[in-house]
């Protein structure tokens, strides 16, 4: 009887769920419809954390989920200047994080902002680096004067972790098969430093990024360059006050948000934070028109075409074969972010940009390197923005070995098997040193094919190819200096190119992918049946931590064209 009642409390349950599913599905697909806007409103930038390129992921009253990306962010912008209702724009950001060229694509926008003649002014309290880049686009900086407020300008870094010890430690041995003098991916494998030809490459390209941080601050704020450097290197404090701020000409005024809410008559009724402000969406249109497909994160086979965080064969094949079939597009640019990923997919991702019998340019953003650039190759024309990082063209290939640690924690494997390579991927026993040797052709193989694209697309002799591959990362200004990229400029620049292969002088911008709900996302994934299938599996005594942890440090057991360099 005891048995029978937990059986029907355990549908009970299973048709709750359906419904409240149901329910929650019903009511995601509906998008805020945003408040009014009262006459003479300020829009406010108030922007803060993660901002990213784009998302595909509808926002949802239900669920109070209203995710802002850059594109969001420019669009509205650019809506707003022609609403009469929108007095000026207010700039007020909180630690916001996203990458130099996303800021950049927001500045373009608030250029064209700023031909309607509507004021744009900035006010902060506490302005990390980005929070200041944002406010310095404005007509007018103000800076609270509290002693607890101020400017912090920490200039660029990258940190590098080094895992050999701890590796060491837990008994976890590393097979490294790396092409590329410089490609430094594997490094933190084997090293506790970083080689002195990769730690020259990583220090050239932050340096780069670091002049053009300082030069886009003297130009924004129209002050010398060597007084930019100045604050940079040889200022007393790591934060900068209002006092100082405004003795370095970093900032206009100092006021409270109060005090400047009185000077501009900014009541709260008379404010509309940019998350809140519905100016229209991107409707369809007739005539002619160009695609912005954006391509994000780390390149990987996926079973959904809809996995918002990843790059996938899958994904961008559905996507393409919708531009394929609509006749009105003359053009495709694709935005692409990524450091990379697996070189199988990328490899087939660029066959099939190839295969597009239409005009493409690659408008690259924070990152395109490694697999980023490689399906970047696949395009007619390619355009960074000035803050891109790009180039590593390399192969990697990790394989662990932990037969030391079983032996720690008490866990003893044996493989019967017919074969040479026959149960060759078990992590618990001694890698097979035939194996290893094999992996390492092969690793030369995948190596020449991505120098063979690269030479293909952007027509490098081969006894030119060795000095931009190796594993090099370039800054933009580099990377059109030895001819792996053909122009610097924004993501509109990349929209004109296309334009102009495409022989249109009229045309409009649609954007790939299409949004979907929350619920639509769940549900193409597979996410409840694959969630199902992982609580049945679970073994107490498997691996899977073990992998677990090494997936998240270096993707094992694969060949992969990746970038390993936090540079935003």
């Amino acid at each position: 009887m005891k048995k029978n009642t937990g059986i029907y409390i355990g549908c009970g349950v299973v048709v709750l769920i359906l419904i409240a599913a149901f329910m929650a599905g019903y009511f995601i697909g509906f998008a805020p419809k945003g408040k009014s806007v009262a006459g003479g409103s300020w829009l406010v930038l108030d922007l803060s954390g993660q901002v990213s390129d784009y998302s595909i992921l509808q926002s949802s009253n239900f669920l109070g989920y209203n995710p802002l990306t850059v594109k969001d962010i420019c669009f509205r912008i650019r809506k707003a200047a022609d609403d009469n209702k929108i007095k000026g724009i207010l700039i007020k950001p909180n630690l916001l994080q996203t990458n130099y060229a996303n800021l950049n694509e927001i500045d373009a926008a608030l250029q064209d902002f700023k031909k309607s003649h509507k004021p744009v002014i900035a006010h902060g309290e506490m302005l990390a680096q980005r929070d200041y880049l944002l406010c310095a686009m404005a007509d007018k900086i103000y800076l609270d004067p509290s002693a607890s407020a101020g400017i912090i300008l920490e200039g660029i870094a990258s940190n590098v972790l080094f895992y050999r010890d701890a590796l060491k430690k837990l008994g976890i041995k590393m097979h490294i098969m790396q092409e590329g003098q410089f490609k430094g991916a594997a490094e933190p494998y084997t090293q506790n430093s970083l080689s002195p030809g990769t730690e020259e490459n990583l220090r050239k390209v932050l340096k780069n990024r670091y002049e053009l941080l300082q030069q886009e601050i003297a130009a924004l704020r129209s002050i010398k360059i060597d007084t930019v450097q100045n604050i940079y290197e040889n200022r007393p404090d790591l934060t900068i006050n209002a006092q100082e701020a405004k003795k370095y000409a970093l900032i206009d005024e100092i006021a409270t948000w109060e005090e400047l809410q009185k000077k501009y008559d900014i009541t709260d009724k008379y404010q509309i934070s940019i998350s809140n402000y519905q100016s229209g969406s991107e409707a369809s249109v007739s005539g002619d028109k160009i695609a912005v497909i954006y391509l994000s994160g780390n390149i990987t086979p996926s079973s959904s075409y809809n996995n918002p965080n990843v790059i996938s064969l899958n994904s961008v094949d559905k996507i393409l074969d919708k531009v394929e079939a609509d006749k009105s597009i003359q053009a495709v640019v694709l935005r692409i972010n990524s450091p990379g990923g697996s070189a199988l997919e990328s490899e087939l991702i660029y066959q099939r940009i190839q295969a597009l019998e239409k005009p493409v340019v690659i408008s690259m953003g924070g990152m395109a390197a490694s697999g980023g650039y490689y399906i970047s190759c696949a395009g007619d024309y390619l355009i960074a923005d000035p803050q891109t990082i790009t180039g590593s063209i390399g192969v990697v290939m990790a394989i662990p070995e932990a037969e030391e640690l079983g032996n720690k924690i008490g866990i003893e494997s044996q493989t019967i098997s017919y074969g040479k390579f026959a149960g060759a991927g078990n992590i618990l026993e001694k890698t097979d040193p035939e194996l290893l040797a094999s992996l390492k052709r092969e690793s030369a193989s995948v190596y020449a094919e991505f120098k063979q694209r690269v030479m293909e697309s952007r027509k490098i002799a081969a006894d030119k190819i060795d000095l931009v591959a190796e594993g090099r990362v370039f800054a933009a200004s580099d990377a059109k200096a030895n001819g792996l990229i053909d122009e610097i400029g924004n993501l509109q620049f990349a929209i004109a190119k296309a334009a102009e292969l495409a022989k249109i002088t009229k045309y409009n911008v649609q954007t790939f992918p299409k949004k979907i709900t929350l619920w639509d996302l769940l549900r193409q994934g597979n996410w409840f049946q694959i969630n199902n299938a992982k609580a049945k599996e679970k073994d107490l005594i498997s691996t899977e931590p073990i992998e677990n942890y090494l997936e998240k440090t270096l993707p094992t057991n694969q060949w992969i064209y990746f970038c390993p360099y936090k540079l935003d």
